[in-house]
């Protein structure tokens, strides 16, 4: 077979992107081997809210051009008590989970409260929301969602590496979500010296 320089290019641009995605696939998998066996060992360190998402948001330069991220914090938080290496990468996970399901424009918010001796973290994005009976489902491995899993790249890896980070920082992770609405993904890191 004789390919066109156009074709050439279009299939090394094609080759490109599949190895990304597996080199992707790659390294969360590694992620969530070592989450599982207990075989990270978290360096915790007090780290102020905005520093945090600061840092997450480093991650996350290519959602940043098709969305808007609006933050929505107070002044001043007390700081959690995290291993930054791996708390940005929840926040960036689900950033990055609600850039792939929302409309390109649609701005992705991130808020901040105190609560209970911890930062409650929420990332709402006015995406096509979640079905009800997905919401028990999403934080399983490889799971996508039903109506979106052909459309939508990804390895449905993102959510339950952040779900293995957040409980090994005793924290906790939910999502609410409605039909059409959008979804709004809730996850709690402890404040220091709790």
């Amino acid at each position: 077979l004789k390919f066109s320089r156009k074709q050439r290019k279009e299939l090394l641009v094609i080759i490109d992107e599949e190895c990304d995605r597996i080199n992707r696939l790659i390294g969360e998998t590694a992620d969530m081997a070592r989450l599982e066996a207990g075989d990270v060992s978290l360096q915790f360190a007090p780290q102020a809210v905005g520093e945090l998402i600061s840092a997450a948001l480093e991650d996350c330069e290519g959602v940043r051009n098709a969305h808007r991220i609006e933050l929505d914090l107070k002044d001043s938080y007390p700081k959690v008590f995290v291993d930054l290496t791996w708390a940005r990468k929840v926040i960036a996970h689900i950033i990055q989970n609600a850039d792939l399901y929302s409309a390109p424009g649609e701005p992705i918010t991130i808020r901040a409260e105190e609560k209970d001796g911890f930062i409650a973290f929420s990332v709402s994005d006015r995406g096509p929301g979640i079905e009800e009976p997905e919401i028990t489902e999403i934080f399983d491995r490889f799971y996508r969602g039903k109506n979106q899993r052909h459309r939508i790249p990804g390895t449905g890896m993102g959510l339950p590496i952040a779900k293995a980070i957040v409980e090994a920082h005793g924290g906790t992770i939910q999502v609410t979500s409605h039909k059409g609405e959008g979804s709004v993904f809730t996850f709690t890191f402890p404040i220091d010296g709790e």
